[in-house]
């Protein structure tokens, strides 16, 4: 048999297909946005010459009912769905208004074309291996695209986001490729349709047992589904492809919501806004146009950009072409290959453009998630992933709709462990290089957006600056800015500083006449951890004493910064300029309930500078060493979560 009609293959009373497909429910939430990011990744994975932009290009348009290819065999197909579901009133429904539409006059398809690609090599063979053409046409989780990190879809259920944006199920793809599926140069044309449907009868015969189909059918002109050998256009205003290599996907009975536009144009400026700024990618949408010259006018057109979207799409922007010079740039060092990441710190007047995101983006030049990077910074950041083994690392870990990293896609245990450990580091060193970025000694003072909310302000020991509610107080609010100059604390043992800062050596005379009583002296200790003395009955006697003692006293002139890096795990940065070089410091933490008492904080980790601290003393954490006039990062981790109102000390023994 050998004539172009639908054909939906049986069953053989296996599996029926229902609505509910795992496939679609995928890309329900956000079908216009979902549906954007897979298209333009599978134009982008085809790249045919890496000097020119891909171009895609989406045309919405009308075409009589009619003359919807193989209309009979396509409206009698979903009759028989309908018939076979007849007992659900839901399938009834839909397949009803299926019937209406294919009843209408006219009906409205989109077209999706893209050019400087390739097309979808192995249009013209059945052969399976390597056949990227039937990958995509009759494939279920099935992907031919290169084994390499390039390739931005990888989980072959892609195809699906545009399925459910027509009122039929139903896609017809056609290509024209330079090769053949062994590579030999050509050229090569060809088209086949796709109807995702439930499953149905297969015939009208009048019995009980009659088979019913797999649900999915194919335009095409022989019984083993594959390709026609011609392209087939849909669009008058199209011209049939006969130089341009490429393919064009047309989606039948499109969905054609309002703002429909809106929403895909919004989508790819957040998801392929690196790929537009670093001229891989050109898009014209109903004849609006993106690409590198036109994209400055189209992110701050507030008639186009949608306002939750308008932060993150502006930064990236700003952070890409870094017009201002204010962007810095770091490298991010992985065991897998090395990351960067650009940040962009915006002024106070611009609070409402920082996103408090790094987003996260992975040759080919596409967003994959947004790291959240806590309300304290006011800036935003974007990381760009390039090709090598980390791109392929995370790419075989993404979703189906590449939008998160997902570690249980690991199978290997120890191999789990280690990509979850760069990706910890790697999230790490962005929070320590955004906080580097916001560093004491800038001559532009930064203000972590929303520190002095919850986060204390500790100078010279005075007060926090939130109560234990988090409720600002009126005092001056936590910044980080430029230091001032720290005053010379003594360290002679030897000799009392005048200020009363530093140790100072105490000669063991005791004053009798000073002293009202007996002398408490500790006596036991209570049973839970890290516990202190507690005083008990006795008293101390009294002597003269010819040793020196030396006194632990407290870092003071100094200005403590405090910011929350991490409020679920407790994790906080305090820094500071040393003023004296001392090598036995240790940490102290107090956490300040509403009527200023002091509550110990017990520190579970410590780093300082980038180097780990051992401590057996969880109170007072240490010890480590401070250099004079350096600046001092102290990594803590505490048993708290959540903000919290703190003083925090440095004491010298």
């Amino acid at each position: 048999m050998d004539y172009n009609k639908w054909r939906f293959p049986a069953s053989n009373h296996g599996e029926k297909k229902g609505i509910s497909s795992g496939d679609t429910e995928t890309f329900k939430k956000a079908p216009y946005q979902a549906f954007a990011r897979e298209i333009l990744q599978n134009s982008i994975d085809a790249q045919a010459n890496d000097e020119e932009p891909v171009r895609v290009e989406f045309n919405l348009f009308e075409i009589n009912a009619l003359d919807i290819p193989g209309y009979d065999s396509l409206k009698d197909a979903i009759r028989r769905c309908g018939e076979f579901w007849h007992y659900k009133s839901e399938y009834v429904s839909e397949y009803k208004n299926m019937l209406n539409v294919m009843g209408s006059k006219k009906i409205k398809c989109l077209r999706i074309s893209d050019f400087n690609t390739t097309g979808l090599i192995g249009v013209e063979s059945t052969k399976q291996d390597n056949n990227k053409f039937l990958a995509l046409a009759k494939g279920s989780g099935v992907s031919e695209k290169n084994n390499n990190s390039m390739a931005g879809g990888s989980k072959g259920v892609g195809k699906n986001a545009a399925i459910l944006l027509s009122s039929l199920n139903t896609i017809i793809y056609s290509t024209r490729t330079n090769q053949d599926i062994n590579g030999n140069p050509g050229n090569y044309s060809g088209s086949i349709g796709v109807a995702a449907l439930v499953s149905g009868y297969v015939d009208d015969n009048n019995c009980d047992n009659r088979d019913y189909t797999q649900g999915t059918g194919y335009y095409s002109s022989d019984d083993l589904v594959g390709a026609l050998n011609t392209n087939i256009n849909l669009d008058p205003s199209f011209l049939k492809r006969e130089r341009e290599y490429g393919t064009d996907v047309y989606i039948v009975g499109f969905i054609d919501e309002k703002d429909w536009e809106k929403e895909v144009i919004n989508s790819i400026l957040n998801s392929f806004m690196t790929a537009i700024i670093y001229r891989k990618l050109e898009i014209c949408i109903n004849g609006v146009e993106i690409s590198n010259d036109t994209i400055e006018n189209i992110v701050y057109d507030d008639s186009l950009i949608i306002k939750n979207n308008k932060s993150n799409i502006i930064s990236q922007y700003r952070i890409l072409t870094n017009k201002d010079g204010r962007v810095i740039t770091y490298d991010i060092d992985t065991g897998y290959g090395n990351c960067t990441l650009y940040v962009l710190p915006l002024e106070k007047s611009e609070d409402e453009l920082a996103t408090h995101k790094c987003t996260m983006v992975r040759v080919p030049y596409m967003k994959i998630k947004d790291e959240n990077l806590g309300s304290t910074f006011r800036v935003s950041a974007l990381c760009i992933i390039p090709d090598g083994l980390l791109g392929k690392k995370l790419r075989d870990i993404e979703n189906a709709q590449h939008i998160d990293w997902e570690l249980k896609r690991i199978k290997d245990l120890d191999e789990r462990k280690e990509v979850q450990y760069v990706l910890n580091d790697i999230k790490q060193q962005i929070k320590d290089n955004i906080i580097d970025c916001l560093k004491l000694g800038d001559n532009e003072p930064l203000d972590p957006n929303g520190a002095g909310d919850f986060l204390p302000d500790i100078d010279n020991g005075g007060e926090s600056s939130s109560d234990s509610s988090g409720q600002q107080k009126a005092t001056e609010k936590a910044t980080v800015t430029k230091p001032k100059e720290n005053k010379y604390i003594e360290r002679n043992a030897n000799n009392e500083s005048d200020n009363g800062n530093g140790l100072e050596p105490d000669i063991g005379d005791v004053d009798v006449e000073a002293i009202d009583g007996d002398v408490m002296y500790p006596e036991g200790e209570n049973d839970s951890e890290n516990s202190v003395p507690h005083p008990g009955d006795n008293t101390g006697g009294e002597k003269e004493g010819d040793e020196i003692i030396f006194k632990k006293t407290k870092l003071s002139n100094v200005k403590y910064n405090v910011i929350s890096t991490d409020k679920l795990e407790g994790r906080v940065k305090v820094i500071f300029i040393a003023p004296i070089d001392y090598q036995n410091c240790y940490l102290n933490i107090s956490l300040m309930d509403d009527s200023n008492g002091h509550l110990p904080v017990l520190i579970e980790e410590l780093n300082c500078n980038g180097f780990k601290i051992e401590s057996k003393d969880k109170r007072e954490y240490g010890p480590f060493s401070i250099k004079m006039n350096q600046k001092i990062v102290l990594d803590v981790k505490t048993n708290l979560s959540g903000f919290f109102a703190s003083e925090v000390k440095i004491i010298c023994k």
